[in-house]
């Protein structure tokens, strides 16, 4: 029996090993493997999510993916850290999975609220583009104040990188510079109309002043100038008709009657011609020199000194009709300038003592602009 259990004991002792590595092997075989293809399923999908601007249009999703896909991560390192047969990957396969629904969902949202802003977008662009347009058309030829010409500048800059940002799909960097591109064009047409309104409020003078004017060429079977500085013309009546029409080149801030010397208007008002000059008696080709300033010019300049509405630097003068125009800009000191050959013409149609009439408009703002 001694010898016996000596036999039995030597066995188990040697085939006890053996049964406890077979036992471990089998753990080893049968352990878990990471299930890495739902990593990349998950990163896959937190790409595509950003390819479709998920960062812009669905961030707390993408956000919410990416928290998942990182909790996913973290799990799968702390279950490497443990002996294989201890490894439970089922809660690195929940967070992964929840990571790709999210993405999924990203994709989802980000591509409906590019859609929508895509409609959205496309109107306010074409109202911003009519604005701009507008202003270009009716207003930008104005001498208005420098904060209504930089707003407009910039509006128009703004609008300009809606367009390319839109036509790149880059729908939130439309928005930004459309917001601002359509408040400052909506605020510098406002300012431009406003300011052109407060000039109109003479329209039934000047239309008086040019009537009694053609009355009066009609009624002497004689001569007169009639220049509209809205329209840039210079026309020629003789006996009530108009015979001749020049374009006219006025000074920079030809909107309102000149006020005092030095502001660059043209005068609005009734003239007439006291000199005619050519050669070396002018530097402008020919001019007919008018007697600005007249009675009106000068209580009005006497009347705004007083009330301390303009500087006193005196009332100016020497306005002509003169040549040298053609330049396609208002450049005068507050002449009427036209081109050498119109002038030409203009000379030999009238002689001292021709009425000059100079009007802010013969049209009214409506006629004009349609507002």
């Amino acid at each position: 029996m001694s010898l016996k259990r000596k036999r039995v004991f030597l066995l188990v002792s040697f085939l006890t090993p053996l049964i406890i590595a077979f036992i471990f092997l089998i753990l080893f075989l049968t352990a878990e493997d990471p299930p890495v293809e739902v990593i990349n399923r998950s990163q896959a999908a937190i790409g595509a999510a950003k390819d479709a601007d998920a960062e812009n249009y669905a961030s707390r999703l993408l956000v919410a993916a990416e928290s998942s896909h990182q909790m996913a991560l973290d799990e799968w390192k702390y279950q490497n850290e443990l002996v294989a047969y201890n490894r439970d990957f089922a809660k690195m396969r929940q967070h992964s999975d929840d990571a790709t629904e999210k993405a999924g969902l990203a994709v989802t949202m980000a591509q409906h609220v590019k859609d929508s802003l895509k409609l959205v977008l496309i109107d306010q662009l074409k109202t911003v583009k009519h604005k701009v347009e507008h202003f270009d058309a009716y207003y930008a030829h104005l001498p208005l104040k420098k904060s209504t010409r930089q707003n407009f500048t910039t509006a128009k800059m703004r609008y300009t990188e809606s367009k390319e940002a839109y036509d790149r799909g880059a729908y939130k960097d439309v928005s930004i510079n459309l917001d601002l591109a359509s408040k400052l064009i909506t605020k510098s047409v406002k300012e431009a109309h406003t300011f052109l309104s407060d000039y109109f409020t003479d329209l039934n003078k000047w239309k008086n002043w040019a009537e009694e004017t053609i009355g009066w060429t009609r009624q002497n079977n004689s001569t007169a100038i009639i220049v509209d500085k809205f329209a840039h013309k210079c026309y020629v009546y003789r006996n009530g008709k108009i015979k001749k029409e020049f374009e006219a080149e006025l000074g920079p801030n030809w909107i309102g009657t000149k006020q005092y010397r030095g502001d660059k208007a043209t005068p609005e008002g009734k003239y007439h011609v006291t000199v005619k000059k050519h050669g070396s008696k002018t530097k402008y080709y020919k001019a007919l020199l008018i007697n600005y300033p007249n009675e009106d010019d000068k209580a009005r300049y006497n009347k705004n000194i007083k009330n301390g509405q303009i500087p006193k630097r005196g009332i100016g003068n020497l306005i002509e009709i003169h040549g040298d125009g053609g330049k396609g800009i208002n450049w005068t000191d507050g002449c009427v300038a036209l081109t050498n050959k119109e002038m030409d013409e203009l000379y030999d149609m009238v002689k001292v003592g021709t009425p000059v009439t100079i009007v802010g408009s013969l049209r009214s703002l409506k006629e004009i602009n349609g507002i």
